[in-house]
């Protein structure tokens, strides 16, 4: 894993320094530039060594006759293969890495390599030859790359804080954004909270040649459900192709380890490196939660379940326990994260990369993406009752939800799972198509946005569908709403969201982080299930748990899901009080201006009654307001943390 910058239709070489430097967390292991002043292009890159440790290894990297260069983060999986074959070919490689064999599939098909590689990553490649920079981004935009153009000026770096190194970038807040932020608690599609900074969509690629950036997709997924395959066939593919891709991103010449949490995902991963390595140590690791941490939140404990699979499996397992002190880490998170992201399952992530790297870990494999291959989370239970309501008039079950919600909510409390989820499946019910989507993965609700809103931005009646969401949800090709929902969320969830901090808090700590799930094999196979099998009688991922059955305990396989964060309403009511005061003072709201300060005030009050769950939208305003603090009031510069 690596971090890449560069420009091109200029003269700068004097900035890929201080580009590449302000991301040594990403590659503390070396640096290197490379410009050609004739052609206007430079690269930089900092290293984290994974394949092939030795100066070999070096970047930015050329061919032979020195015409194409390129700098590269990430990892080729079948790069061996693939460096195999271009040895019989007559290519030369002077090293062990996959970057030198993506340089000779450049030199044999242009572009169009990019469909033969099976990986994750995000690279930059000058063809000396066509004069023509090439910027590509895997196919489920697991790597960032962000970009700025000016003119027939562009400059790319893996990270914001690494383009606030040019002079010029404009600091502009991109307030038509603030919106979808507020909603989804991230922002999707190419844009990014600075008006001016662009991000390379997942399955895409930029070509620069003359002055003149064009962009184009070069992946796209296709759900074709194959009805002749019998159900144990299904169960059987999905194990040998679990293994096999498991087996596939373990290839590493630096310790290796993984997440485990104890729920289906990491502890699937976590059994088949074992299976596919008896011997080995296998380092695993994870975080504890304390009673009052899972009171508030109503969080299940997770670190038995990730004990016993620990014990089952023979491995290693490390881990932390929250403390409340844990929170004075978010300006440092809202620093690495480079876009504001309010979920605060950050900062485990980044702790638990911490624990590993100090561990002596450098790689670490992520269960992220199994719930979108293979439908695992409540959303997809959702689309599935709503199915089989469809006989049903929605003006007779809209009543009886409404006042389902009011009484539990009366009840248990507004911040209680169960009205919680009752409200978000009302809206749901109501709605179709991209609107059903959407109101599914939504954090807060419209009217609270609308409340909160100062009134220069506040807007009349319904909120705008993000063009980007609609793009996504046109692009969809193949059969059947649950494959087009987990389509959206791997577009858009994943993509700018589990990916960009399952990245960034890996990266702070200088860990690489592979996602199997993602692996291109087994997301053309599970693309290829029926839909019943990945759903079956309310059961997720139905046939994944029954492919590993044997390997893991069935008392993990069908234990309700619990997610993967951290306890914000806990940290609302009480740790963060403080942070709330100061951060949405009434002075600092008016001085932006961007939210009314009664309306902020009310809904403090409101949730701190559990009269509504504003947790997340509050939580939104605070890191909105850190990240200006960072990226707009300073040029992409760490706060100090909380006191």
């Amino acid at each position: 894993m690596c971090g890449i910058c560069g420009y091109v239709g200029d003269r700068r070489p004097e900035l890929l320094e201080p580009m590449a430097r302000a991301m040594t967390h990403r590659g503390p292991d070396d640096m290197g530039t490379w410009h050609d002043d004739d052609a206007h292009v430079g690269l930089g890159h900092r290293r984290l060594s994974i394949i092939d440790l030795s100066p070999a290894g070096h970047q930015p990297m050329c061919n032979e006759d020195g015409s194409i260069w390129i700098a590269f983060n990430g990892e080729i999986y079948d790069f061996e293969d693939h460096r195999r074959a271009l040895l019989e070919r007559g290519h030369v490689l002077r090293s062990r890495t996959d970057t030198e064999v993506l340089v000779h599939l450049y030199e044999e098909h242009g572009p169009r390599m990019l469909e033969r590689i099976n990986g994750m990553f995000a690279f930059a490649l000058w063809d000396g030859r066509q004069r023509q920079l090439l910027l590509a981004r895997d196919h489920a935009g697991i790597k960032p790359l962000y970009y700025w153009q000016d003119g027939q000026r562009l400059f790319f770096a893996s990270e914001i804080k690494a383009l606030l190194r040019v002079p010029g970038l404009p600091r502009e807040l991109h307030h038509e954004v603030i919106g979808e932020f507020l909603t989804f608690l991230w922002v999707p599609g190419e844009h990014t909270m600075l008006r001016h900074v662009r991000k390379v969509e997942p399955g895409h690629y930029l070509l620069w040649r003359d002055g003149r950036p064009r962009t184009q997709r070069w992946f796209s997924l296709a759900y074709e459900p194959d009805d002749s395959v019998s159900e144990a066939e299904w169960i059987d593919r999905v194990h040998d192709t679990f293994l096999r891709t498991t087996r596939r991103q373990m290839v590493s010449d630096v310790p290796l380890g993984a997440f485990l949490s104890g729920g289906l995902d990491s502890s699937s991963i976590v059994a088949s490196m074992r299976a596919s390595f008896p011997d080995r140590e296998i380092r695993c690791y994870t975080a504890e939660l304390t009673e009052a941490d899972m009171a508030r939140d109503q969080f299940e404990n997770d670190f038995p379940f990730a004990q016993r699979v620990a014990a089952d499996l023979g491995v290693t397992l490390r881990s932390f326990v929250f403390r409340p002190d844990m929170i004075a880490l978010v300006p440092k998170m809202v620093y690495h994260l480079d876009e504001p992201d309010a979920d605060p399952a950050v900062i485990p992530s980044y702790l638990i990369s911490k624990l590993a790297r100090d561990d002596g870990t450098t790689v670490l494999l992520s269960g992220t993406g199994g719930d979108e291959v293979f439908f695992g989370y409540r959303t997809h239970q959702a689309y599935q009752r709503y199915e089989r309501l469809n006989w049903l008039p929605a003006f007779a079950l809209d009543p009886l939800l409404a006042a389902a919600a009011g009484v539990s909510g009366s009840l248990l409390g507004a911040q209680s799972p169960l009205p919680r989820r009752l409200r978000k499946f009302r809206r749901g019910l109501v709605s179709r198509g991209l609107a059903r989507h959407l109101e599914l993965v939504d954090w807060s609700s419209p009217q609270a946005r609308r409340r909160i809103r100062a009134a220069a931005f506040a807007g009349n009646g319904a909120e705008p569908v993000p063009a980007a969401m609609q793009r996504y949800y046109d692009d969809f090709r193949g059969l059947g709403e649950l494959n087009r929902h987990s389509h959206m969320l791997i577009q858009s969830f994943l993509a700018a969201h589990n990916f960009l901090y399952t990245d960034k808090s890996s990266m702070a700590a200088s860990i690489e982080v592979r996602v199997p799930y993602m692996d291109l094999e087994l997301m053309r196979l599970c693309a290829a299930i029926p839909e019943r099998y990945k759903l079956h009688k309310g059961v997720t991922k139905y046939v994944l748990k029954r492919a590993m059955e044997r390997h893991i305990d069935k008392g993990i396989l069908y234990r309700s899901k619990t997610g993967f964060g951290a306890p914000l309403r806990k940290w609302m009511a009480d740790d963060l009080k403080p942070v709330i005061a100061d951060v949405l003072s009434e002075r600092r709201l008016r001085q932006r201006g961007l939210f009314d300060p009664a309306a902020v005030r009310a809904a403090v009050a409101e949730n701190d009654a559990n009269r509504a769950d504003h947790s997340y939208l509050l939580y939104c305003l605070i890191t909105l307001e850190l990240w200006q603090q960072t990226f707009i009031d300073r040029p992409g510069e760490e706060l100090p943390a909380f006191a």
